[in-house]
This record gives structure tokens, C-alpha cells and sequence, in this order.
């Protein structure tokens, strides 16, 4: 099928999907691929830096923060964030910090339980927020939405230590791919772990436009190749995983995890 990539078009597009409550892809419980691989991510270690583009209202970011850990998620969804705070019963406050058509805003909340040193925020807007933003209040949970998952770079949200892709790279449109990644290899390291979740499918069975987009092998050795070392950890059929895959006209579907590593 020929797909849509107008970008005005698309960001209307997912702020309709959560305001229609549209969000199958949304769990109660922490990604069971995350618990899986969580040890390989961290060996152990706490006060990692986790970044989860996309984020949606996951509850893996709690359960990260809940592990010790800094974690940093960009969204374009005001909705997915406001709905965070409210399932996780956290009072939180909303504040303008671009003028003009930028449209940014921080969200600010504090749970008291979390140590000060433990951090959890999420970005939205139109340009490049100055870093010193993102280490407003220590020891609050921070959010600031990101309209645009392009603008994501070092100097917004520095350099982080896990990347956790569950939704994101399969959720934006192939035309997009390049600039995300640009914005990955600017915010990771050598010793940055990035756990991706795919899945392949035929394209010319679907009959929607709708989240997850497929990615094979080559697909992901022309993204990654040239500056990651690239381990395909699992490969699972998933057609029947959930009702709407064949509802979409799928006959077949696999979901794929890989595990990367920058090179120095």
C-alpha cells in the first residue's frame, strides 16, 4: 500500500489516536522484553541514563525510575504525558517555556519516594531547547514534550547510557528514519546499549497507515551498519498476538529484537 507522510498530517494523526482512546499498543504491566534484556542493559549498574523516544504514557519509565535509574522520554502527545501523571497518581504543574510557535511546555512533578538524584522527563517542541532546561528542578520529575522527534539531540537531552526503541523507529515514517537517526548517533556513546524492537510483515497486506511500520534486516543494516554493532537477539512469530494484526489484513508477522552498540 502507498502510504502518507505529510508531517502536518501526522502529528494530527497520533493526537487523534489517543484522543479516541485508540492505544493497543499501550501495556499495564512493564515490557516483558525490557525485564528480559534489563541486566544486558545495565550489568547491574544504577544511576544509568535510559532514553525512550516516543514514549507514550509507558509504564516502563516508572519502573526504570524505580530502579535507580535517569530516565529521559520524548513525546509529541500532550495527552500520553497528562495521562501519565494522572495513572501514576502524580501531582504535576505545566509551564510555557518557548514563546512564539515553538508551542514548548515543561511538565514538573515530584514524587517523594524517588531518590534526588533519580530523574524522569519527557520533551515536546518545535526547536532545539537549551540543556540548561533540562536540569531544572533536580530531584523532580521533569517533562518537557517534544512536537518534533527530529529535534532530539545532545544538546537537549545530552548523552544517555540505554536507548530503549519500543515504539519509535517502527512508529515513524520511512522518510523520517534518516533524522532520527542522526539525533540517535548524537546522543549515544560507545558504551550506550540501544534495545530496538521491529517487526516484519508484508506491507502490501496491510490496509491502514497506522503504527508499527515494517523493518527488516537490511533495513536495520542500513540504519545502523555503518556506526553500530548489530545482534538480531530474538525473532518471534506475533501475527496472533494481538487480534488487530489479521484485522489489518496480515497473514504473517514477527517481532524482532536487536541489540546494538555504537563503535568508538
Amino acid at each position: 500500500m502507498e502510504l502518507n507522510f505529510d508531517y502536518s498530517k501526522r502529528v494530527d494523526k497520533w493526537n487523534a489516536v489517543w484522543e479516541e482512546g485508540k492505544t493497543p499498543f499501550h501495556r499495564l504491566k512493564p515490557h516483558e522484553t525490557l525485564v528480559k534484556y534489563y541486566g544486558k542493559l545495565t550489568n547491574g549498574k544504577k544511576g544509568l541514563r535510559f532514553y525512550l523516544p516516543l514514549c507514550g504514557k509507558t509504564v516502563d519509565m516508572k519502573w526504570l525510575s524505580d530502579h535507580g535509574l535517569d530516565v529521559t522520554g520524548v513525546e509529541g502527545v500532550e495527552m500520553a504525558c497528562r495521562q501519565f501523571f494522572q495513572e501514576q497518581n502524580l501531582e504535576y504543574s505545566e509551564h510555557s517555556y518557548l514563546p512564539g510557535p515553538s508551542n514548548g511546555k515543561l511538565f514538573v512533578a515530584r514524587r517523594p519516594l524517588m531518590a534526588p538524584s533519580v530523574k524522569l522527563r519527557i520533551f515536546k517542541c518545535d526547536v532545539v531547547v537549551p540543556a540548561s532546561i533540562t536540569n531544572h528542578l533536580p530531584g523532580d520529575l521533569v517533562f518537557l514534550l517534544f512536537l518534533n522527534n527530529m529535534d532530539v539531540n545532545s544538546s537537549v537531552i545530552g548523552k544517555v547510557d540505554v536507548v530503549w526503541d519500543r515504539g519509535s523507529l517502527v512508529a515513524i515514517d520511512p522518510p523520517d528514519r534518516k533524522a532520527y537517526i542522526e539525533g540517535l548517533k548524537d546522543v549515544t556513546g560507545p558504551e550506550t546499549a540501544i534495545l530496538l524492537e521491529t517487526f516484519e510483515y508484508d506491507l502490501d497486506e496491510r490496509k491502514n497507515e497506522l503504527f508499527p511500520n515494517p523493518l527488516f534486516r537490511r533495513d536495520i543494516d542500513a540504519l545502523f551498519g555503518d556506526w553500530c554493532s548489530v545482534s538480531e537477539e530474538e525473532r518471534v512469530d506475533c501475527i496472533d498476538a494481538q487480534p488487530y494484526f489479521r484485522q489489518w489484513g496480515l497473514t504473517w508477522m514477527t517481532n524482532v529484537v536487536y541489540l546494538m552498540k555504537p563503535r568508538s
